[in-house]
Parts: structure tokens; C-alpha cells; sequence
């Protein structure tokens, strides 16, 4: 049943967004009444990554995950399927399971004892002779099961929707951007641990961050820079950036920024950071997968390399990192970024180890590029809310002649654009848009 909107509030929301988007009310990043629309009619309606199948490879195990604010439990039932319950009792409320994740035969309301299979049916009320009649039918009290479950390339997604267009139609040519990272080897890639944390900011801001946001990181990041300052390899990533990369906007608000290198620059291409890639032994795994990667992903992506992307809502990827994560909303100005880093299930253990370090190193949330990003999006939630700049809406005006591109699907600019934010508004403010 949908919420009841004050009408004052539903005829303002045409206006928090242009017709272009390229103006964005501020009130996106911190109105408490907006917030609790969106968390029906985006993420109510969307399709959420709730986690990987590594992280469940046998009949019971299972991890708790969030669909916004809700908890849910996403668990492998006996038959080997992917099963996401909602994780509440539907006796009083009760969240019947409070482990982050493991394995379990069945999951336990304490407050009534009430029990329920890997499947989500309820197995178990106790007295339940004394209490219930002899025929008492226990069919329709089982843990609620998100209606839509669908998988890529490993990443489990899940939609309360369950009119909702397939994931195959929501992700489109986005799939064909996400194969760079996840599907280069037939073996696929597995999750090596999640690292969790709160920040003071709206969940959009790490989004449209992720989305393609290349403008930001030769002021935010300088400090990183300084360290080593004529670096070549520093320099070089910044000419490469800037010569080879390109950001692409997809159909429901996808997007993310990416380099195309030129045919014959075998070393550009690789996956990784320079820094990454020169640890002993990954540079070399890289480089002996490349013939692989090039037969599974063809003539154009064998030359193309994420940087970063946001699939709509929340999901992002940060391809030279190995690392995707989801920004979960926490409240209007509070968000709980969920990271995991992901590596090749074929990999040796001492490349996978060197993954995981380097993303501590770089994005986790002590990570040395992580922390400036932080301070940025608290900075820019709370900015948006102050008394009299809240009237003022933000301009996103940059890479207004992005347009087709002769290999890339979707309409593309260079890189200092924010036509991939654009997309991503247009995308809220239509699901917004709907009661």
C-alpha cells in the first residue's frame, strides 16, 4: 500500500529537478519528507545488490543485507536457490536473525519462539496444540519473501517490485561495462570480506560520486599527489585520465567513467593502479590473463578499463581497485557504505592477498583516497542544508555536448562532464515522480 503524501508536498516535487537536470534542488540531500518517499518509490521499486553468491556457496549459510532501510536475510536453502526474507517476524516484528552472517538450519524469533526454515516457512510454534486449533493453517505465516531475486555475474539482486522489469532489461548496456571487471575469466570473481562504515551524508552523494565524478580528484586528492610530486607513474595516470577517459550515461540512470586506451597500449589496459600492478606477482598474473579477457570480452573492451560506476540506486564499482560497494541509506544525512573486494576465483591466494591490502590502503575506510571523499560528502550534505542555502539549487551544467559514440554504448563526453549525474537525477526524480 503506498504512503500518503501530504499534497502540498507531492506538488512540489516536479520542481526540485530542471527539465535538463541541470539544476538540482538542494532538498535532495537532506529533506526528512523526501527521504521518506524515496525509500518507497526508489528504493521500493528499484533493483538493490544485496550481496554476492560466494558469500553463500552451501544450503544454509547466509548473510543479513539491506534493501534501504530494511533488513533482510539472504540465505542458500536446501535445494541450492538464493532465498531473500525479510528479516521480521510476521507474528510481532520481531528480527529473527541478529548474526551478520554463518550457517543455520532454521531462524529463531526470540520473542515467541516462533521457527522458520532456510526456505522462509514457518516449521515451529511452541504449544502451538494449546494455543491453535488442530487444523490451524501455518502456510501463509512464513517469513516474507522478496517477490524478485535475480543474479549477474555473481551479484545477488533483489526487488520488492514484483511487476518490476527483468534485471536483464534495468541493467542494459550496463551489463556490458560491468563484464569489463567481473566476467573476464570464465571462472568468475568471489568477495574476500566487507568492510563497513557510517558517514554523515545523503546516500546520493557517493553515488553520483562513484557515477563519474572525474572533476573532484585533482583538488581532493592533491594532498595524495604531494607525496611522491613529479611521480611518473602519478603524472602519467593523470594524462591518461584526461587523454583516454570518457564518461558514459546509460537508460535508468546508470553511468560511470572509463578509459579507452589506444589499440596497441598493452600496459595502459591492465587492470589495477600502477602501484597495484607493480607488487611481485600481480602484474604479472594481470598480464597472463589478458588473452583470456580479450576472447571473453571482444575487439572494443579489450581496450577499455572501468575507473568508477554507479549502478542505479546505490551500487558502485571501482574497476582498478577491485572493489564494489553499496551505499545504504541510514536517514536523510546518514549513510552506511557496505565495500567488498573482489578478486578472480582463480587468482593465486598471494593476489588475492595484495588486492585486499591495496584496497585498505587506497578505499577503505581508512584508506588514503577514502578519507578525502568523506569529508567531502559531509561537507557537501550539511552545506546543502544550512539556512538560506538550502533555497539555492546546484548546478550540474558540465558536458552539455555528450552524445553517441562510435564504440561505446550509451551517450558519452570526456571526462570533465556531469551529464552521468544528470542521468542519475532524471532517474530519481521519474521514480519520484509515481505514487
Amino acid at each position: 500500500m503506498a504512503r500518503n503524501v501530504d499534497p502540498n508536498l507531492e506538488a512540489e516535487i516536479p520542481g526540485l529537478l530542471s527539465e535538463d537536470g541541470t539544476w538540482v534542488s538542494r532538498r535532495l540531500f537532506f529533506d526528512p519528507e523526501l527521504y521518506e518517499i524515496e525509500k518507497e518509490r526508489v528504493f521500493g521499486r528499484s533493483w538493490l545488490m544485496v550481496g554476492h553468491e560466494s558469500q553463500i556457496p552451501n544450503p544454509g549459510d547466509f548473510f543479513l543485507s539491506f534493501m534501504g532501510e530494511q533488513s533482510v536475510i539472504v540465505v542458500r536453502d536446501n535445494a541450492g536457490a538464493v532465498r531473500v526474507h525479510l528479516n521480521t517476524c510476521p507474528h510481532r516484528g520481531m528480527p529473527v536473525c541478529r548474526e551478520d552472517r554463518g550457517n543455520a538450519r532454521t531462524f529463531f524469533c526470540v520473542y515467541h519462539g516462533w521457527n522458520f526454515s532456510r526456505d522462509g516457512s514457518l516449521v515451529g510454534i511452541p504449544n502451538q496444540r494449546a494455543s491453535y486449533p488442530e487444523d490451524f493453517d501455518t502456510s501463509n505465516l512464513g517469513l516474507i519473501a522478496v517477490p524478485r531475486i535475480e543474479t549477474y555475474c555473481g551479484l545477488i539482486f533483489a526487488n520488492h517490485d514484483a511487476d518490476a522489469m527483468s534485471l536483464e532489461d534495468y541493467l542494459g548496456d550496463m551489463t556490458w561495462y560491468l563484464d569489463t571487471s567481473l566476467n573476464r575469466r570464465a571462472g568468475g570473481v568471489e568477495v574476500v570480506g566487507v568492510q563497513k562504515w557510517r558517514i554523515g551524508t545523503n546516500w546520493k552523494v557517493p553515488a553520483e560520486n562513484m557515477i563519474g565524478d572525474v572533476a573532484h580528484a585533482p583538488a581532493t586528492h592533491s594532498s595524495v599527489f604531494q607525496i611522491a610530486p613529479g611521480d611518473p607513474a602519478a603524472e602519467q595516470a593523470l594524462k591518461s585520465v584526461l587523454e583516454y577517459g570518457r564518461n558514459v550515461a546509460l537508460p535508468n540512470g546508470h553511468g560511470g567513467t572509463f578509459r579507452v586506451y589506444p589499440k596497441d597500449d598493452v600496459e595502459g589496459r591492465l587492470p589495477g593502479e600502477t602501484a597495484l600492478r607493480d607488487v611481485p606477482g600481480v602484474g604479472e598474473y594481470l598480464a597472463s590473463i589478458q588473452a583470456e579477457a580479450e576472447e571473453r570480452l571482444g575487439p572494443v573492451r579489450k581496450h577499455l578499463k572501468i575507473a568508477t560506476c554507479t549502478t542505479f540506486p546505490n551500487l558502485s564499482l571501482l574497476g582498478s581497485n577491485f572493489t564494489f560497494r553499496v551505499a545504504h541509506p541510514r536517514g536523510p544525512m546518514k549513510t552506511e557504505v557496505w565495500s567488498w573486494v573482489f578478486v578472480d576465483c582463480d587468482a593465486p591466494s598471494e593476489v588475492k592477498d595484495a588486492m585486499k591490502k591495496f584496497f585498505s590502503l587506497t578505499f577503505g575506510p581508512g584508506g588514503i583516497f577514502e578519507q578525502d571523499d568523506g569529508e567531502n560528502w559531509e561537507g557537501v550534505t550539511y552545506g546543502a542544508s544550512g539556512v538560506g542555502a538550502s533555497e539555492h539549487a546546484f548546478h550540474y551544467g558540465a558536458g552539455l555536448d555528450a552524445g553517441p559514440h562510435p564504440e561505446l554504448p550509451g551517450t558519452v563526453s570526456r571526462v570533465y562532464s556531469e551529464h552521468t549525474q544528470r542521468g542519475m537525477y532524471r532517474r530519481w526524480h521519474d521514480l519520484m515522480l509515481v505514487p
